[in-house]
């Protein structure tokens, strides 16, 4: 299939769809292009983007289609209803119509539900046709419903048999997902939900859970007790990006993956972006919009970006590199009049690493995987090919050098390696060129995907004797196989943690009759083993800065110890002090102290006074 556009063009619909995963290859002009750095493709929909729009170029688009085609619609038992009046057997003859009994006509209402349903939806007919396309004719449906099924079973479910790509722009502060699809049944004390839903799990130190899924949940709920369980296909993974902002530059900034990876799709709604420690507003009327498509993170004018801003951006994005599975339950209990609550989590996220999505592994790959152990494994990317056979020469220093098609012996695959950590940089669609090392983003090689497998168990055990007095403990476990190819360097893949907390808040204090007023004393212990590893957010966005830590020092093992109180003798006035101590194995140690002061009195200016002091010893 070849295309030919007049104007810039860089979205282009194939006239198939259901293609076989990494069975295409696409060339502009005779030159190879690469997936994921100079195009993205999806193969249920048929659609291909390029990262740069082109014209008056040839794109050559080469693939395969699974050898059977599939009905729109498959019927086991057709059901018929008669309704004309019963015919007298007398008029029947030996070659008429056997009689039947007159069924009463049912509305369609009442085949759904009856009044109870609540329907609605749209049916849409289209025909598209371009240059270089045979015509097409595309069909969707969508169907809401919503209302009672069944005795005390309520329904709420979004259906189509459209597969779409497209996903909601990220310029608004509520955003509305086309190809969200679920069905979600709720009765007296359980309810479930099949298709795309959000999982979230909260109210730990180490468990803290939120991810967007596509599976089957459940939960259930007792007298004293509740269970949700979880089974899904991840559509994303989580990661976090910290970065300085740059002096009167609002954006784009590239959002990337834990390997660098910047040909990313961010899951819609699944970002948090804080700016010095404040938690922003998605919107253009707000802080920030963002291009979900190529994960680009824009400011607006209603937060001003210097080169001090510190900028968090948590998110869960899409690589295709491998299918994730995710299994994930969590029970909760309590008792002696909800005094004492306990509750246990269990999560798994898995890649499948006998299907990979974006490289057909061989065995040598497969190989080289299993010596690479955690460590990054790399294969070349070149292949010699003959003369006037490939893309690139190789000169006498071992330089790749781009000679257009045909007119070289090697074909080159380049790889994102991050930003000033490569030798070559992209100058156009399957060109690259030689920069030196350290001055560009790209390297000849092939950067193999690790099949990665995350195991998390969490206890929480909470006692509250008296409504001024909270006890809280966690233990958690957890077990992070980097490489599930490799048993090479599995030693560090179990880690532990738990957190201690102790909250008192009498809310009057009295002393020979007089009110003394309000006053609440927290401490806090929390340890880390250094093999402990998060699944997700478990710390402030403004941690490391809190405790004056560098980046590389998070790895260690860490203790925290907190002491809290406050005190505030009027309504209006509130005195608050702590200090805390961390310590990073034996090598960091990071006290710190603060104090602050707030006074809110009607008809009196508001007052906030806050002191802060870090004492950073390394060792």
């Amino acid at each position: 299939m070849s295309f030919q556009p007049d104007t810039l063009q860089r979205d282009f619909a194939l006239p198939d769809s259901f293609l076989i995963p990494a069975s295409e290859v696409v060339s502009l002009d005779s030159v190879a292009l690469q997936r994921q750095v100079d195009y993205t493709i999806e193969y249920v929909a048929g659609t291909l983007r390029l990262t740069q729009p082109v014209a008056g170029k040839v794109l050559t688009v080469e693939y395969k289609i699974f050898p059977f085609s599939l009905k729109k619609r498959y019927v086991l038992n057709k059901k018929v209803v008669a309704e004309e009046e019963e015919a007298k057997s007398s008029d029947a003859s030996p070659t008429s119509s056997v009689p039947v009994k007159k069924v009463p006509r049912r509305r369609v209402a009442q085949r759904f539900g009856g009044a109870q349903l609540r329907k609605s939806g749209s049916l849409t007919r289209g025909i598209s046709v371009g240059t270089s396309q045979s015509l097409r004719v595309d069909s969707g449906l969508r169907m809401q419903v919503s209302g009672r099924l069944a005795n005390k079973i309520d329904v709420v479910a979004s259906l189509t048999d459209q597969n779409t790509p497209i996903q909601p722009e990220g310029n608004t502060q509520t955003l509305q997902e086309i190809d969200k699809v679920f069905i979600q049944l709720k009765g007296p004390n359980m309810n479930a939900t099949f298709g795309d839903y959000n999982l979230s799990f909260s109210g730990s130190e180490f468990t803290n859970y939120r991810r967007k899924l596509q599976g089957i949940m459940g939960h259930a709920e007792f007298q004293n007790m509740s269970v949700t369980m979880s089974g899904a296909v991840s559509r994303g993974q989580f990661t976090t990006n910290q970065f300085l902002g740059q002096e009167g530059n609002q954006g784009p900034y590239q959002l990337h993956g834990p390997n660098n990876e910047i040909n990313i799709i961010v899951l819609a709604g699944t970002e948090r972006v804080w700016v010095d420690g404040e938690l922003m507003t998605r919107g253009e009327n707000h802080d920030y919009v963002i291009e979900y498509g190529n994960g680009q993170l824009t400011f607006t004018r209603n937060r001003l970006i210097t080169g001090d801003s510190r900028i968090t951006v948590d998110f869960q994005f899409s690589d295709e590199s491998f299918e994730r599975n995710l299994w994930a339950v969590r029970g909760e209990s309590r008792f002696l009049q909800d005094r004492v609550h306990l509750s246990t989590t269990f999560i798994r996220e898995s890649d499948d690493k006998d299907n990979p999505l974006s490289l057909s592994l061989n065995d040598g790959f497969v190989d080289r995987l299993a010596e690479a152990g955690d460590s990054s494994a790399v294969v070349p990317g070149w292949t010699f090919v003959g003369p006037d056979s490939g893309n690139y020469v190789r000169d006498s220093t071992g330089v790749f050098v781009f000679v257009g098609d045909k007119r070289g012996d090697y074909n080159v695959r380049f790889t994102f390696f991050g930003e000033n950590r490569g030798e070559y940089r992209n100058i156009g669609l399957g060109r690259f060129e030689y920069v030196g090392p350290g001055k560009g983003s790209f390297r000849p090689f092939i950067l193999l995907p690790k099949a990665q497998r995350h195991d998390l168990v969490g206890f929480n055990l909470g006692f509250s004797p008296s409504s001024a007095l909270d006890v809280k403990g966690e233990f958690a476990f957890s077990q992070f196989d980097a490489n599930l190819y490799s048993s090479k360097d599995d030693g560090d893949n179990q880690g532990t943690a738990y957190a201690l907390h102790l909250d008192f808040r009498p809310e009057n204090l009295r002393l020979g009759g007089a009110n003394l007023g309000k006053f609440d004393f927290s401490g806090r212990l929390r340890h880390k083993n250094a093999n402990f590893r998060d699944i997700d957010r478990t710390t402030i966005a403004e941690f490391n800065r809190r405790w004056n830590i560098e980046n590389a020092q998070a790895t260690r093992q860490e203790d925290i110890l907190e002491l809290r109180s406050s005190y505030s003798p009027v309504t209006g006035l509130a005195l608050r002090t702590g200090l805390g101590r961390l310590t990073k194995s034996s090598l960091f140690r990071s006290n710190r102290w603060e104090t602050q002061a707030n006074l809110d009195i009607k008809h009196l200016p508001r007052v906030d006074y806050f002191v802060e002091f870090i004492d950073r010893d390394d060792r």
